[in-house]
């Protein structure tokens, strides 16, 4: 039976046989796996992430192609993936698989390492970049604002329900503020 570690170690390659029966991938054991379950498992990964060829075209699909999204999709994949293993891992535990158990909570700390490892490796760019939209710092500054805002408000006789509808628009023409912030000091930056 093949492996899917089989299969990834491999080496690849297109025969000329009818489609359904072409191999396309050769392991390191000398297996072999068809075309059509390939084909196959392509499908199910275009099912789970509800008709999308994958993470990659549904991230270009909605214009998330800088690091922070992609980051923060990877994340979530990953995060998924650990819940799987769990899963895996509770149910050879309840089938008495216990060295199987083992191995995939070994498997799942290691995911959730890696997953650790992003966000600090994330955190450490964003400060060496010289700004951090996350950290509580820029918080302040925005409330110090907000607050400075609506104090003017008052001087000048702006009616409370015109402040509440400022804040409302204000509210909803700043839903994606970080990310669209971040755009900004990247276009700074190239230029």
């Amino acid at each position: 039976m093949t492996q899917a570690s089989d299969v990834l170690e491999g080496e690849f390659e297109v025969t000329d046989e009818s489609p359904s029966q072409a191999i396309v991938a050769s392991g390191r054991n000398g297996s072999m796996v068809p075309a059509d379950i390939l084909e196959h498992r392509d499908q199910l990964v275009q099912k789970y992430h509800g008709g999308s060829n994958g993470l990659l075209q549904r991230l270009k699909k909605e214009g998330n192609t800088d690091a922070e999204s992609l980051l923060v999709a990877l994340l979530d994949e990953v995060i998924k993936e650990s819940d799987h293993l769990l899963g895996n891992e509770l149910v050879s535990t309840g089938d008495g698989e216990l060295q199987v158990a083992s191995v995939i909570s070994f498997k799942r700390a290691e995911v959730l390492e890696k997953a650790i490892k992003a966000v600090q490796a994330k955190q450490a760019f964003d400060k060496n970049s010289g700004f951090d939209l996350n950290s509580p710092s820029v918080t302040v500054l925005f409330r110090f604002v907000m607050k400075k805002v609506q104090s003017v408000f008052g001087t000048i006789g702006v009616r409370a329900e015109q402040a509440d509808l400022f804040f409302t628009r204000l509210e909803e023409a700043t839903t994606d503020w970080q990310k669209e912030l971040r755009r900004d000091f990247d276009e700074l930056r190239e230029a």
